[in-house]
């Protein structure tokens, strides 16, 4: 009998519930210092990386500060940090999960195995409940219910927004894609990536 997607994730939890490693945040952007998430990072074990490229700003944001938190089964976790160069205030906030960008490869043609998706979707899950029981029901686009749906062009995608108060933003969303096309000086590559932007709506 073939199992549902339900019960594919329920069992991917209890396999792969390690995957929850190093999964602290601070989603408070208005009442948290950039010390403070440092701290955290530091705390964590995180690894501080060099911004490679120069992160063009109109708005006074200085250069970001960078993390790398090890994960299990799914990639690391890249942090980016963004704040004010003049005081230091915290601007907005990227959690990203995305293997090419930390091997380099954006269009490669590698696909990623039933239970390396199983465990991207476990990990976007756990960050969508606890989003969900800090902030309530989000504004939900996209649906992760069926697997096969990875196979094809589009792949599996779902977008998530919270409003925790008039100045915040919560996005998050998830793309899991096995399918890879090349025409002319076009390429669709295989993607799975999740990105969490944390923003201040205003800034100073």
């Amino acid at each position: 009998m073939k199992k549902t997607l339900k019960q594919i994730l329920k069992l991917g939890f209890l396999l792969f519930g390690i995957i929850v490693y190093g999964q602290e945040f601070k989603f408070d952007i208005q009442n948290t210092s950039l010390s403070e998430y440092l701290e955290m990072e530091q705390n964590l074990g995180s690894e501080r990386i060099q911004t490679i490229r120069n992160h063009v700003s109109s708005n006074g944001n200085a250069q970001p500060i960078k993390f790398k938190r090890e994960q299990k089964i799914i990639s690391d976790l890249v942090a980016y940090y963004y704040f004010k160069e003049k005081d230091s205030v915290m601007s907005h906030i990227l959690y990203e999960w995305d293997e090419s960008l930390l091997t380099l490869k954006p269009n490669s043609k590698e696909k990623k195995s039933k239970e390396y998706q199983i465990a991207l979707i476990e990990n976007f899950n756990e960050l969508e409940k606890k989003l969900t029981e800090l902030y309530g029901e989000p504004n939900s686009k996209g649906d992760l219910s069926d697997l096969k749906q990875a196979e094809l062009k589009g792949g599996l995608k779902k977008n998530d927004k919270w409003y925790p108060d008039d100045n915040t933003e919560i996005e998050m969303y998830i793309v899991i894609s096995n399918y890879y096309k090349k025409s002319g000086m076009i390429t669709i590559a295989p993607t799975h990536r999740i990105r969490l932007y944390i923003r201040k709506l205003k800034t100073e």
